[in-house]
């Protein structure tokens, strides 16, 4: 149940991330939201690395691992975050985050075929409800919205094919690199895309409050989050944590509606009823 119990505490904590920069993102441009978040994520993951005795193995580390995890984070943070944000832009943030969060049972496909990962009925069953849990709230705003932006759609699915992609070269990378390592890489050259994407020439004008929002983001969601994901995929594979750590979006709204004091809908009661039974069917 360690594996398990890990991938829905980065759900939670993706979602909680999610929270502390939702107010930023408000002010300041995403793309370098992303880039401050990366960056102070570099940093903190460093001194960690070094607590536990990790850097020393770079001069040894398998350069196939180091290429899997640097790919998974150019593809499924660069590229996959890329699409996303244009879909955002053509079809509206609802039914991108629709589409885009199928993505789990994409990469419990592609985990079952290429990494050889054990198939079981009850896991199909399992991601299949969290993926509807995630479709109940995310298209909960698109009822009364008229009209289909075709290529928004396919980019929102594109990013799901990005992320799962991602996630697998992820695992990959994690058969010869460990966890705390795999997480230190990558940020670095992750935050080096953004920056050069930002547009870095112009004023930031981010302000101490958005700064430390972001800072707490990305310790929490980027950091902590991300080193439970990983540890949690190299424990359980990556066909169970995906769809568990992919139940995040549904947190978030349970979250919004205590924290925010958002309006419980019969729509979120209902999907949060699905995630727990989809959880159920992804531990057993």
């Amino acid at each position: 149940m360690y594996g398990e119990s890990l991938a829905v505490a980065t759900a939670l904590m993706w979602a909680a991330s999610t929270i502390l920069s939702a107010e930023a993102v408000k002010e300041v441009d995403p793309v370098r939201s992303n880039a401050v978040k990366t960056f102070f994520s570099a940093l903190l993951m460093l001194p960690i690395a070094f607590a536990a005795g990790e850097m020393g193995s770079l001069s040894t580390i398998n350069l196939q691992g180091l290429s899997f995890v640097i790919a998974a984070a150019l593809i499924g943070f660069g590229i996959g975050d890329t699409l996303l944000l244009h879909s955002i832009t053509l079809v509206g943030v609802s039914r991108a985050y629709t589409f885009a969060y199928t993505y789990p049972l994409v990469a419990m496909i592609i985990a079952l075929v290429f990494l050889g990962e054990p198939f079981y009925p009850s896991h199909l069953l399992g991601t299949v409800l969290i993926i509807l849990s995630v479709i109940l709230i995310l298209s909960e705003s698109t009822r009364n919205t008229a009209g289909v932006n075709l290529k928004g759609l396919l980019m929102a699915f594109g990013t799901a094919l990005t992320w799962a992609a991602g996630v697998t070269l992820m695992a990959l990378g994690l058969r010869d690199i460990s966890v705390l390592l795999a997480n230190t890489l990558r940020y670095p050259v992750l935050s080096v895309l953004l920056f050069l994407t930002s547009k870095p020439n112009r004023k930031w004008n981010i302000g101490r409050r958005n700064l430390i929002l972001l800072l707490a983001s990305g310790g929490l969601g980027m950091v902590l989050g991300g080193l439970a994901f990983l540890y949690s995929m190299s424990l359980i594979g990556a066909s169970r944590a995906t769809p568990l750590s992919g139940s995040s979006p549904v947190w978030a709204s349970v979250m919004s509606s205590i924290a925010l004091k958002e309006k419980v809908s019969p729509r979120l009661l209902l999907s949060s009823v699905i995630v727990v039974v989809g959880t159920y069917f992804l531990i057993t």
